[in-house]
């Protein structure tokens, strides 16, 4: 099997720790980090737990590359499913606040890019099958 460039999200029932220095060199790096998702918001941003004390949100823009309403944000319904799975997100920057900013929509971005791109015809494919 060829090596597969992307594994979907909560592919693993259960996710390590995330330091703040892990979030800082994921930032440099624009690495894949996977988290769980402990809240949507009123204003339908997703809040992580990193089993750490730092603290992450995914804006509602950020949430979704595709499935989007007219207006271009993800529609409510989309935030709320989120709690309590595993998503994927890429470190997008830190407030004043030192709250991490993240984005799952840089991740679909890249995912659908490498599938148009690089993923040949006869290329095997895991997916997650798995139900919450």
């Amino acid at each position: 099997m060829e090596y597969q460039k992307y594994t979907p999200e909560g592919w693993y029932d259960e996710v390590k720790p995330i330091t703040r220095e892990t979030l800082d060199m994921a930032l440099i790096n624009g690495d894949i980090m996977e988290a769980r998702v402990t809240k949507c918001d009123h204003n339908y941003n997703l809040h992580l737990d990193f089993g750490s004390d730092a603290k992450g949100i995914i804006p509602r823009e950020e949430i979704e590359a595709i499935n989007v309403d007219e207006t271009g944000f993800p529609k409510p319904n989309i935030c709320v499913s989120k709690v309590n799975k595993i998503v994927q997100f890429k470190v997008k920057d830190i407030t004043k606040d030192d709250i991490f900013v993240l984005s799952r929509r840089l991740v679909s971005e890249d995912a659908l890019s490498w599938i148009k791109t690089d993923l040949k015809e006869g290329s095997i494919v895991d997916r997650n099958s798995k139900k919450y």
